[in-house]
């Protein structure tokens, strides 16, 4: 009878037992897809926050990014550790996941209004005491840690977390470990894509934002759902391995894994400088590199966690030790030799251009930077991902899986901080991108290394880890001794095919050769901080120019009036400026044009990149030896953040001449949100001059950056430079076109003989320039949108006019709109000066300005003498060489 109830009682619970099982089995699959969901918003966080971080406080100069991406990795780290100490006892983890999820999300939609929190702090601190560069570093990194070490941890943690939850056996935790690896950073694939190719171009920041923190907050509801309908069987696991120690694999697994975060890391940063030479540096070209990067990791975490399991079952952990031991000699193997790719990777490019017709599809370009990326950075990241479920299964023991997790992930990621930073601002300044290659693969064998004398020591793995062991110790001290590196021709490295490869006919490999050396004599080449530095000279003109990643930012010839004039012009309407800026160093020659005018007592230039200032020194006789002047501060900074550090109310006159507004970190200096900032730096008569490009710029962006400027400033002019460059002057007082304000910058001695090198020798040559005021810029510039930080819209809409002849478009469309500043322009024999003028710049407003002046004559026969003057012009309009 009691029997007969004890079974009446227990089936029905064995039956709830089978059923929880069953019910936590298609949750672990049901949980794959929330986990890839959630890389992907963990990516698109780390493109929004890194940015509003940059644009909002701290600028894009390498310190400042580097101490962005420290703070949100080690984040990331804190919560692996976090968690490594917790997850093994926590009994609902699905439920902690989801609400972790939740917490992500919620943030995510306050951290706009966290930033703009902290923003009078960060500038407070500032101006209080004026801190060192480490001291203010410090201050940045406590600052960003602030707003990210809450949200970076959540994500740090979740991996841990669903290891446990998703191992039900001991046995098979290199799969399952590897498949949430793998899926996650899958998720972070498809994150990264339309974070950059599509959300952000279409949708801007504040939208991709707020549909990141749903996509969170719908994940964490969904994995809330999925635990109560588990009920109480989350951390259910079954340790069906044989028994065997892994109390002597840890301590050199650790350490190991920590060492390939370092390279990994390392890798990273210098593959990154590389395909920034080779794929430009717009916001599509470093979605690429990244793209390229986690593709790889991805597919190594899919293909690690089997292979941990098989090889744990077959040869036990220490197997597992030495097959990760090969996996860090193969990483740094390949890296090694995929070094002698990298010459031939001007070629490639050129080649998959021509083959994907991408000059007259411009979307193919973004195709084409795929694949070169994908050539060097998916081959060696594949085998980075497969290391990480090797040394997961290396360690994990009893029924402990989070523990295990998550410390490897933290040192993993830790090793990754210390390895950006150390590759960052040691190994590529010092020993440029090769040699920084090299160091990351010596670090890869040293991880090796102490994986195999471990196994040596351990009389199971003995016989097989000796001879790697030394043939592995004898490769490395060849490598050593000999430090042998591939040949790198700076010319040929720095040509700029992503730039120029529609202007120039042959691409051949001996045209290609012939582009990118052919007459060029190498003088300066130099691996900084933020960028690659070129000076050459051209030896058939004596022509010296800089180039920055491969683009020419200027020149002693083609580019100096555009230098001179983003000073020159805009000195006309400041009577002293006693405070001036130029934002920019290059060669200095626009920055020297500023000692030149009477009544400049301090002149600061901020510059990115502190290498730039040992190229402007070669530029010395052409820029008055700018930087020996004593007025002069060179300042390194990042441009927009030194002025948001700046007094208000302090400059008379400020020059923007930054590079082209299509480039990641430069765009930052064209949003209306930084004019806004720049404004309120002015003196209440200061001078604000933008430069601006009318190359590769489609006429609706140019006229996006014309509207932008004027709906800052009250009063703009707009000048024109052969139809290559623009120089807007704005500021908040009225800007006449009168030959006196022009006979202002004459009657400056030096001044007047630097614009004599350009062919400018009078009022009426400068006022030639003029194009049209504020008025056409808002006629021309209506319906279309303005360049906002939020929307970011020339830094994604301009590179895809790279290579498309847009020059005669706005050509035209100036011409169209073009005034004749007559009512500034009352004398009679000014307008004929300014006839005079239009007429030798080959620009057909001459006709309109000779009537004027024939209207104008004080006499019949000086009018009648006049009008016999113009009619015997052959005005022949002068083609314009760009």
């Amino acid at each position: 009878m009691v029997r007969s109830l004890a079974n009446r009682y227990a089936a029905p619970t064995m039956i709830d037992e089978l059923a929880a099982d069953l019910r936590r089995s298609r949750a672990v699959h049901l949980l794959l897809p929330l986990f890839f969901l959630s890389g992907a918003t963990a990516l698109a966080y780390q493109t929004l926050w890194v940015r509003e971080l940059q644009i909002e406080l701290f600028g894009t100069s390498t310190f400042a990014v580097s101490t962005v991406l420290a703070a949100f990795m080690g984040g990331l780290a804190i919560g692996g550790f976090a968690m490594a100490g917790v997850a093994d006892r926590i009994t609902r983890p699905l439920a902690v996941y989801g609400g972790l999820e939740i917490g992500i999300g919620l943030y995510a939609m306050g951290f706009p209004v966290l930033v703009d929190l902290i923003q009078p702090v960060y500038l407070e601190a500032w101006r209080t005491w004026q801190p060192g560069p480490v001291a203010f570093g410090l201050i940045q990194f406590a600052l960003v840690s602030v707003c990210l070490v809450l949200p970076t941890a959540a994500m740090g943690a979740t991996l841990p977390l669903l290891a446990r939850f998703a191992t039900e056996r001991l046995g098979a935790a290199g799969g399952r470990v590897g498949t949430l690896y793998a899926v996650n950073t899958l998720g972070a694939v498809v994150g990264t894509a339309l974070c950059g190719f599509v959300l952000l171009p279409a949708w801007g920041r504040g939208a991709t934002t707020v549909l990141a923190a749903s996509a969170n907050v719908a994940l964490g509801l969904s994995a809330l759902a999925l635990s109560g309908w588990i009920g109480g069987h989350e951390a259910r696991v079954i340790d069906d391995r044989p028994p065997e120690s892994v109390d002597g694999w840890r301590a050199p697994v650790t350490v190991a894994i920590g060492l390939a975060g370092v390279a990994a890391l390392t890798y990273e940063v210098a593959w990154t400088r590389l395909l920034g030479l080779m794929l430009g540096a717009s916001t599509y070209a470093f979605s690429a590199m990244l793209l390229s990067f986690l593709v790889g990791i991805a597919l190594g975490g899919a293909l690690g966690g089997p292979l941990a399991d098989r090889v744990a079952a077959r040869r036990g952990v220490g197997g597992v030790v030495v097959v990760f031991a090969l996996v860090e000699v193969a990483i740094a193997c390949v890296s090694y030799a995929m070094m002698y790719l990298y010459p031939q990777l001007p070629f490639a490019y050129v080649s998959l251009f021509d083959a994907l017709r991408a000059e007259a599809l411009p979307g193919r370009v973004s195709q084409v930077s795929l694949i070169v990326a994908g050539l060097v950075m998916t081959p060696p990241a594949i085998l980075m991902g497969v290391h990480f479920p090797l040394a997961v299964r290396a360690v994990v023991r009893g029924e402990q899986l989070g523990k295990p997790v998550g410390v490897i992930y933290g040192v993993n990621t830790l090793g990754g901080v210390f390895g950006a930073f150390v590759a960052g601002f040691v190994l590529l300044p010092t020993l440029n991108l090769n040699g920084t290659v090299y160091i990351a693969g010596l670090v890869e064998l040293f991880a090796a290394g102490v994986l195999l004398v471990a196994a040596v020591r351990n009389p199971a793995t003995r016989a097989v880890a000796m001879p790697i062991l030394a043939g592995g110790g004898v490769a490395a001290g060849l490598l050593g001794a000999l430090a042998q590196r591939p040949p790198w021709d700076p010319l040929l490295m720095t040509a700029g095919m992503p730039m120029y490869v529609a202007h120039f006919d042959d691409h051949s490999r001996e045209g290609i050769e012939r582009f990118a050396t052919n007459h060029q004599e190498l003088v300066y080449y130099a691996e900084g901080l933020s960028t690659v530095i070129t000076v050459a000279r051209n030896t058939t003109n004596d022509n010296l120019w800089l180039a920055n990643n491969g683009k020419v930012e200027a020149s002693s010839q083609g580019d100096l009036s555009t230098q001179l004039l983003c000073t020159l012009l805009p000195a006309q309407y400041v009577d002293s400026p006693d405070e001036v800026l130029v934002i920019g160093l290059a060669s200095g020659i626009t920055a020297g044009a500023t000692t030149l005018l009477d009544g400049a007592q301090t002149i600061e230039i901020v510059e990115l990149e502190p290498r730039m200032e040992e190229a402007a020194r070669l530029f010395g006789p052409f820029n008055h030896h700018v930087l020996d002047d004593a007025r002069v501060r060179l300042v390194f900074n990042d441009g927009r953040n030194h002025v948001l550090l700046a007094e208000r109310g302090r400059y008379d006159l400020v020059v923007s001449e930054p590079s082209n507004p299509w480039l990641t970190g430069v765009a930052n200096l064209f949003t209306k949100d930084f004019l806004e900032v720049g404004r309120t730096r002015l003196t209440s008569g200061g001078v604000w001059a933008q430069w601006l490009q009318m190359y590769h710029m489609s006429p609706d962006d140019l006229r996006t950056l014309l509207a932008t400027v004027a709906s800052v400033f009250p009063h703009v002019n707009v000048y024109a430079i052969e139809y290559d460059d623009l120089v807007l002057v704005a500021s908040e007082h009225p800007l006449p076109r009168t030959f006196a304000h022009a006979e202002h910058v004459f009657s400056q001695p030096k001044a007047r003989a630097e614009l004599a090198k350009i062919d400018i020798h009078g009022p009426a040559d400068l006022l030639a320039l003029f194009q049209f005021d504020e008025t056409v810029i808002r006629r021309i510039g209506d319906g279309v949108p303005l360049n906002t930080d939020d929307n970011m819209a020339i830094e994604y809409s301009a590179p895809q006019h790279l290579h498309r002849p847009t020059s005669d478009l706005n050509e035209a469309l100036f011409k169209a709109h073009a005034q004749v500043p007559l009512s500034f322009v009352a004398s009679p024999e000014d307008l004929v000066a300014l006839a005079k003028a239009y007429r030798a710049r080959g620009d057909d407003r001459a006709i309109k300005a000779m009537e004027a002046a024939i209207e104008a004559a004080p006499n019949e026969e000086t009018a009648i003498a006049w009008a016999v003057m113009a009619e015997s012009w052959e005005f022949v309009p002068v083609e314009t060489t760009r």
